[in-house]
Parts: C-alpha cells; structure tokens; sequence
C-alpha cells in the first residue's frame, strides 16, 4: 500500500507533487536533527509540520534520543529546547489584564475620535450653503443638535458699543466671555461657545437651557469640553463666512459717497412691496441747483453736498423706510405702510432737514442747499415703474413752482383708488387683510 495513504500527514505533499511549501519542514527534516545528536536513525516517513510546531518536535525527538543514547548533555539542551519552543506558542495567551484594559480603552478611544470626526464633516456639510445672517443662527442650533438639545439660541456679534442678535431678537442676557467653551453648569444650563475668532470684536453662540444628546453618554466633561471645542472652531469658520458674504452684499448694495442704498436695491425692494400688495408711498428727492454748486465751488464740495444730504435724509427715516441714490443728485425713498397724508409729513420733515445744513469750502460759504420732494402713494393694481413715474411727475412740478417744497401726486378729488389694506397673496389669487393703513397717517 502506497505510504501516502497509510500516513495522513503525507497528504499535503502528494496534493503538491512532492514538493513541500515554502516555510514547512518534513519529520524527516526534524529527525535528520535528532539524530545528528542522538544518533538515531532517521524515519522513512515524511510529514509536513509549520515551522512553530517543528521545532517543539525536534526539540523533544532530540531529547528522546539523548536520553536514549545516554548523552544526557543533548538531552539537556533539547529539554531546553522544548521548553522555549513551549514559551513561543503558549506566551500570548497569558496577555496580562492590564495591557487589554489598556487595549480595550485605546479602542474606545479611537471610535470616539472617529465618531467626532465624522459629526464634523456632517455640521461642515450642513453649514457649506449657510451664508445668510437671517438663518445663521438656527442652521447653527441645527448642526450642533446631534451633541446638544436648547429651548433657543442666540447668535451674538458686539458691533458698535452692543451685542447685535443675528436673525431675531435675543433670548437672554449677552454672556461674559471668559472662555473658549463654558458648559452648563447645571441641568439646562447655557452652553457658550466664543466665536471671536471669526469678526473683528466679539461674537458668541449661546445655547439657551442645553442639554447633552445620548450621543455624549461616555464622555466626562473634559470630553464634553473636547466635543465643543472641536465644533467651535468649525462654527467660528462658518460665520466668518456669513460675515464676510454679508459685507460684501452691504458694499454691493450701498453707495460709497452718501451712504444710501444703490438705485438695484431699491428698485428690487420697491418691487417686492409692490407685488405683495403692501401699502407703500415713495418720494423723489432732487437736490437745487446742484450744477451750480459744482461750477461755483468744485466737484469736491458738490460730493459733501451730496454725502450730507444722503445722511441726512437716512437719519430722519424710520427703520422699515430705505433711501436709496436714483441718479446724479437725486434720491428715491420708500416709506412703507405709509399714505399720502403721512408721506407727506415725512418729507416736509426730510426737507427742512436738509435745508438747515450749513456747508464751507476754504472759509467761503456756500449757497444754502434745498431740495424738491415729489411723493406719491400706491394705487390699487399699481405697477412699481407707474408708482416712481407719478412721484417723478410730482418732483417735476415742485421744480416749476419754485423749488424748495413738497408736492403730493394723490389729491382727495382725483377718485384714484388708493391702497388702504395690506395684503399677502395666497394661492388661488385670493388675499387676506393683514393691517388697515389709514391715509391720515399720523407719522
């Protein structure tokens, strides 16, 4: 009967065509061993063994033939022999428990680096389109949801001597600074995180009675303290680019010289009050003998003129109003939810603002400034091009009559319908009264 059959380790070799695999020794090897110390006579039969095992074999096969010999040095040394090949394949079974606690903490530790990580990417792809101080800040409440829940947030920039709340009101007093990241100090407290580093003063995000998500169970607050830290800087990023979107709309939209609007924005807003059937008048505002000023004293006394006159007219306006520079010398104010009558007082207002300005050029004064104020209130089904084409009308007559005054397109005794009523559109067409405007606005 064939060897290879009878023998069952032989197996492997045969499937090989005889040949061993690279790394793997025969018993025939391992006896060849033994009996270069021993003495004794190598087996016929070939057994494949890995090299681990092979040497605890050889070992004891070698001790066996000393023993039997009588050569108790080589028996000796492969006992020794037998033993350190024991160590080899037995050692890491006897791991002490400190090293896999250790183990075990570095793995937690790792996954929760990971998990971080991964939070990060979220919030920094959830705020790559947030570019709008509107929304900023409930986009920021949004991305840090995942570690923190809030009753409210506040997002808040010190500009000017005050906190400014980005995208509504605040809901609590502006925090003290004193840290990169103050956790609650109690159940619902507020979180803080010190934004600074994205504006030129201050800046915060303030979480209004925060409370840890189940996905910060594990962390003590040291690591609650990592967590926040971590998102703070990604958030700093993000609002440093709302702010700088919000600078580059403001020097888009906004007239170096006098400070107003340009003639886009106010046309773009006019539109949009017109459109949304809101009660809304406008008044064209042209400055007297603004040529005169230029040839008299100079283009750079005619650009003071202009800057007084564009501040002036800003700082006589109430919040919702807009004055926005149309062309040249002239001007184009909105004054929402205002009728003909209140439109009225406000540029009489407007005018004798302007009138009391006082200018000199190099001790020489120069001729007092006036303007001429055309206003008119929007029609019922009025377009914005026909509402700013009947004020420019009105301006046009008070040039005629003489400059210096104010003259109201609307007249009583015209039967034109006037918008009383603001109205949001719905679908469908139909409306729905939002507010009565009364055309004797006391404003």
């Amino acid at each position: 009967m064939n060897s290879n059959r009878r023998l069952r380790g032989g197996a492997p070799e045969a499937r090989s065509g005889g040949k061993v695999p690279p790394g793997h020794t025969t018993a025939r090897d391992a006896f060849s061993v033994a009996t270069g110390i021993a003495g004794v006579p190598p087996m016929a039969a070939r057994v494949v063994i890995k090299p681990p095992v092979f040497a605890v074999v050889s070992a004891i096969v070698a001790t066996a033939g000393g023993l039997a010999a009588g050569a108790p040095l080589a028996a000796a040394l492969a006992g020794i022999a037998v033993l350190c090949g024991a160590w080899a394949l037995l050692a890491p079974a006897f791991v002490p428990a400190r090293d896999l606690r250790a183990n075990h903490a570095e793995l937690e530790t790792l996954r929760r680096d990971h998990d971080l990580q991964a939070g990060v990417f979220e919030v920094s792809a959830e705020l790559v389109g947030c570019v709008d101080e509107t929304d900023a800040r409930l986009r920021f409440a949004a991305a840090l949801r995942r570690w923190w829940a809030c009753a409210a947030v506040d997002l808040l920039v010190w500009h000017q001597g005050a906190w400014r709340s980005l995208g509504g009101d605040a809901h609590g007093v502006p925090p003290l600074l004193e840290s990169p990241v103050q956790l609650p100090d109690e159940a619902a407290g507020d979180l803080v995180l010190d934004l600074s580093p994205a504006v030129a003063g201050q800046a915060a995000l303030v979480l209004r009675g925060a409370c840890a998500q189940p996905s910060l169970d594990g962390h003590d607050r040291d690591g609650q303290r990592r967590v926040a830290e971590v998102l703070r800087a990604q958030l700093a990023l993000s609002l440093r680019r709302v702010i700088l979107y919000g600078e580059m709309q403001a020097l888009a939209r906004t007239d170096p010289l006098t400070g107003a609007h340009r003639r886009w924005y106010g046309d773009r807003r006019l539109r949009e009050l017109v459109d949304r059937g809101d009660v809304v008048a406008v008044a064209m505002v042209d400055i007297d003998r603004f040529k005169d000023v230029n040839d008299r004293h100079g283009h750079a006394a005619g650009d003071r003129v202009l800057a007084a006159v564009g501040r002036a007219l800003g700082q006589h306006l109430r919040g919702p109003d807009l004055v926005c520079r149309f062309g040249g010398e002239e001007f184009l104010l909105l004054l929402p939810d205002t009728g003909p009558d209140g439109a009225q007082q406000v540029a009489e207002r407007l005018r004798t603002a302007v009138s009391a300005l006082h200018f000199e050029r190099e001790a020489q004064a120069v001729a007092r400034v006036t303007v001429s104020i055309g206003i008119a209130a929007c029609h019922q089904d009025e377009t914005a091009d026909a509402l700013v084409w009947r004020a420019d009308q009105a301006l046009l007559r008070a040039k005629r009559d003489g400059r210096d005054r104010v003259v109201l397109a609307d007249h009583p005794d015209d039967g034109a319908p006037l918008r009383t009523l603001a109205r949001s559109a719905k679908t469908g067409g139909t409306t729905s009264i939002m507010r009565r405007i009364s055309t004797a606005d006391p404003r």
